[in-house]
């Protein structure tokens, strides 16, 4: 369960000309490259790698190639000695590297730089996420295409049987063995199963309109391909709980509330005093300082006071802090309870479906049963509608739970946060 299968790229079926085979994990694979969620949630990934080059620049300081060129009125009159023209020299020109380098910040540094790491992986987790529920969106449209289509197939056969039976009808009240109201009765019954069918065309039109909005392309060039579940996909609840810890969502919450202590950090070192070293390496100087070729900036910077915002910044650090601890833990009692909601539809759903199998060859063997015996005269025609009815509703309910319990596979899988 918890390795990937080999991605199925959509394949051409054998006849060259034909509609390309598409299956779920071909719809999946399309969905990916169309969707904007997950791509965004990527770009947010870049982001947070551009707040940890950010952050690490703190440390580093910085390196500046500086070049001055300065002109001055030149003042008139007076003999002025070599000290003072070094002064007054209408144009004065300088070179230098300045090298700047913080020494201390009161873990600033340390903190931005950790949290932009945290932050990363929080993204990275998010995007992990989305594309999970990228694929549960995509496998429910997809059999929801086929639900649809598998609706319609079964109206239209049960439709023909309705025609069958009027044509039965009638040819038996020729002959006087049947009554002008059975046929009314029949024809009244198959005209409602073509309202069905009308509807059944309509959410079909709209199952295909979901599923090429996901996937980002027209159906009409594709004919879905139906695979069967994955082999032992049923396991215990304790096992899908357990599997919950990682969760990609959770993970990403995780490392949120890593994130928003390295922000308290951060605040709390402007409590601190900061300590930079400042270097000028000169190419090129001009006037008394044109010997000296570099001078150190030793700095010492004590905050004494700055009328309460470091304490507001710190206050508003740890309640951040506290709300992603409480964000945290809600995640995880939902991640709890979206797997025991998940866990509990898999398995009514498959319960659903054996029932329903059953169910749905007694109803054809009924069928078969009435139809015989209405030619022996043993039942009426009104007996034979009712079962046929009966028939019709059973595979529906089969189509119906079958495609379900499909879904809430994935969806059990998809709530365990179990890679695809």
């Amino acid at each position: 369960m918890g390795q990937r299968p080999q991605t199925q790229e959509p394949q051409a079926s054998v006849e060259a000309t034909g509609p390309l085979l598409l299956s779920l994990r071909g719809c999946y694979e399309l969905a990916l490259k169309r969707s904007e969620t997950v791509a965004i949630q990527k770009e947010e990934i870049k982001e947070a790698e551009a707040q940890f080059f950010k952050a690490a620049s703190e440390a580093l300081g910085d390196i500046n190639f500086i070049m001055d060129f300065s002109r001055q009125d030149n003042p008139t009159g007076g003999d002025p000695s070599a000290t003072a023209r070094s002064f007054t020299d209408p144009e004065r020109r300088e070179r230098k590297f300045v090298i700047k380098q913080p020494l201390f910040q009161g873990f600033k540094a340390l903190g931005a730089l950790t949290g932009a790491g945290s932050l990363r992986r929080d993204e990275k987790e998010e995007w992990r996420r989305a594309k999970q529920l990228l694929f549960l969106d995509v496998a429910r449209a997809f059999y929801g295409v086929l639900r649809e289509k598998k609706e319609l197939e079964t109206i239209e056969g049960i439709h023909s049987l309705f025609q069958e039976r009027i044509r039965e009808l009638e040819e038996r009240e020729k002959i006087g063995r049947s009554r002008s109201s059975e046929v009314a009765t029949a024809q009244a019954r198959m005209k409602l199963l073509e309202r069905d069918r009308a509807r059944a065309s309509g959410a079909l039109a709209l199952a295909r309109y979901l599923l090429e909005f996901l996937i980002g392309a027209p159906l009409e060039k594709y004919d879905l391909q139906e695979e069967g579940l994955p082999q032992g996909g049923s396991r215990g609840l304790p096992h899908y709980l357990e599997a919950a810890e990682m969760r990609a969502d959770i993970e990403a919450q995780r490392q949120a509330v890593k994130t928003a202590w390295r922000s308290v950090i951060v605040a709390q070192s402007e409590f601190w005093p900061e300590l930079s070293l400042e270097s000028n390496q000169y190419q090129r100087r001009e006037g008394l300082a044109q010997d000296i070729e570099w001078d150190l900036l030793f700095k010492v910077d004590v905050p004494l006071s700055r009328g309460g915002e470091t304490v507001g910044k710190v206050k508003e650090a740890v309640s951040r802090w506290k709300k992603s601890k409480f964000s945290y833990s809600l995640a995880k009692r939902k991640a709890r309870l979206e797997i025991q909601e998940s866990y509990q539809n898999w398995i009514t759903s498959l319960d659903e479906t054996r029932a329903l199998e059953a169910a749905l060859q007694a109803s054809q063997e009924n069928f078969l049963l009435q139809k015989d015996e209405y030619t022996k005269n043993l039942v009426s025609n009104l007996d034979v509608l009712e079962a046929l009815e009966s028939l019709f509703e059973t595979r529906r309910e089969a189509n119906r739970a079958d495609y379900e319990r499909k879904a809430n596979y994935w969806a059990l899988r998809i709530a365990a946060g179990e890679s695809l």
